[in-house]
């Protein structure tokens, strides 16, 4: 197994709470299966009272490391206050370790200010103007050794704010390839999943919130009652509009399967022999943030392991990627029309979807969770160095 030479000792602070039906708990506990397969010496500061042996089980973490949980309450300052006990617990044990990765922007705040060097792991851009202030407080720092982003648009963002290009990079999210490898053939698959046998498989994994393009799936669909259509993922209030919706149309071949623990993902996309990622140009993340200029969707990577064919609409991040017609096909977002073509064509053409498949299959080895770790850390290494 590989392992990152003289690497710094690592405080990781995730802000995120655990358990939730989120991508932020998938994403920290991913980076902390990364930095153990690589042989950091680290601890993960994580919010909530849980048990160890509980989180590694909902996470499928096989190579167990130094879990550090913290109070965390329901109530609206919650982030501030796992921000600032976090901040307390990692200058208190600051001897213990050479550098923090986080993402808690009021944790970064304070930690530069105490002169800890710090990676603030930035994932959207300042939501407010107190994130905005905060963001002022550290960005010229001497004390912030990076600031790593997960899509070249939302370093950009950062940039046109000021922060200096020197100080930033960027280390897209990444897949655990290993979790598609040697699985049941996929008729066994749809067995177990209870999914038709007789139908090709149409499917789209995450979030369904607004932007996400569901209502051109329903529509696609409905010109489409050879193929089933699986939605996966999606809190109840989110899906509820589009069940609806899809029995006022009469859908029997559009089924939304609601939140499945991240261990299921890939069996559903195995069992799938189409996945789509259909995008608008006005992608919403949780807040109503319109993510379209540098949202880095993690299932992107994990369609791409499952090797099935992947249509997608051409937003920033996906186009950053994939190229159309070599592992995709990539149509505009918004337009319907041209994704149902695209979903017919691979539907039809198997020699055409083998291809593709296949190549995004070989590109998604470059992006595993020990690529982006590897990354942040050799960068972050020497300026950890100069502050030390």
């Amino acid at each position: 197994m590989r392992k990152i030479l003289n690497s710094p000792r690592i405080c990781y602070i995730a802000s995120p709470e655990l358990f939730s039906r989120g991508a932020y708990g998938v994403h920290a506990m991913e980076m902390c299966k990364a930095f153990a397969k690589l042989g950091v010496e680290f601890e993960a500061v994580v919010p909530g009272s849980f048990e160890t042996d509980k989180i590694f089980k909902c996470y499928g973490v096989e190579k167990p490391f130094n879990l550090k949980s913290l109070p965390f309450t329901k109530h609206k300052g919650r982030q501030l206050s796992h921000g600032l006990a976090a901040a307390f617990h990692a200058f208190s044990n600051r001897r213990n370790f050479d550098l923090v990765v986080t993402r808690n922007i009021i944790c970064t705040s304070i930690l530069t200010a105490m002169g800890i060097a710090t990676v603030y792991d930035a994932h959207h851009p300042p939501v407010n103007t107190a994130a905005r202030l905060l963001f002022k407080s550290f960005q010229n720092s001497r004390s912030l050794a990076a600031v790593s982003f997960n899509s070249e648009g939302l370093r950009r963002i950062y940039l046109r704010d000021g922060l200096a290009k020197e100080k930033t990079i960027v280390a897209h999210n990444g897949v655990e390839t290993e979790n598609f490898e040697n699985r049941p053939p996929q008729a066994s698959i749809r067995k177990q999943l209870n999914l038709p046998a007789d139908k090709k498989i149409v499917c789209y994994c995450g979030n369904t919130y607004a932007g996400r393009g569901i209502e051109s799936l329903l529509d696609i669909a409905k010109e489409t009652k050879d193929a089933f259509f699986l939605i996966v993922g999606g809190r109840d209030e989110d899906n509820a509009p589009y069940i609806e919706a899809a029995r006022k149309k009469a859908l029997d071949n559009f089924v939304m399967k609601g939140f499945v623990p991240h261990t299921e993902v890939p069996a559903y996309l195995l069992a799938s022999d189409l996945l789509v990622l259909p995008y608008t140009e006005h992608i919403t993340i949780k807040g109503g943030i319109n993510a379209a200029e540098f949202t880095s969707p993690m299932k992107l990577f994990e369609y791409m392991a499952a090797g099935k064919p992947i249509v997608a609409t051409a937003i920033p991040s996906v186009a950053d990627i994939l190229k159309d017609g070599e592992n995709c096909v990539m149509t505009a977002p918004g337009d319907t029309r041209g994704f149902g073509l695209a979903v017919r064509r691979c539907l039809d053409d198997e020699g055409f979807s083998e291809k593709i498949g296949s190549a995004a299959r070989q590109k998604a080895g470059e992006y595993t969770w020990e690529d982006r770790v590897s990354k942040i850390l050799l960068f972050a290494s020497s300026a950890t160095e100069k502050i030390q």
